[in-house]
Parts: C-alpha cells; structure tokens; sequence
C-alpha cells in the first residue's frame, strides 16, 4: 500500500474514532473497530482532531 493511502485509512480511522466517541462508545469498542489500541484510540480524542498514525 502507498503512503498516501496508509494516510488516508488512518484518517478515516481517526474520523471513525471521534464519532463514536462523541456518540457514547467505550474507548475499548473504538480500539476494536478500528483495529487499533486503546492509547492510541486516547491519543487521537485527546487532540480532538483527525491525525495521521
């Protein structure tokens, strides 16, 4: 997979994230749906905004 697209998924992951986290998931649910783990899934709310991993 190219760069551009590994920072694309990541994004959408991120955006995937914040939405269910402002729609009441658990942090551990996030971290299962977009396969990622739980102080990453805290790092991404933590700055309230899409990142790339």
């Amino acid at each position: 997979m190219c760069n551009l697209s590994q920072g694309i998924r990541d994004d959408v992951r991120a955006e995937f994230s914040l939405n269910m986290h402002k729609n009441g998931f658990a942090i551990e649910q996030i971290a299962i749906a977009v396969n990622k783990n739980v102080e990453e899934v805290q790092a991404v709310i933590k700055r309230g905004e899409p990142v790339l991993a």
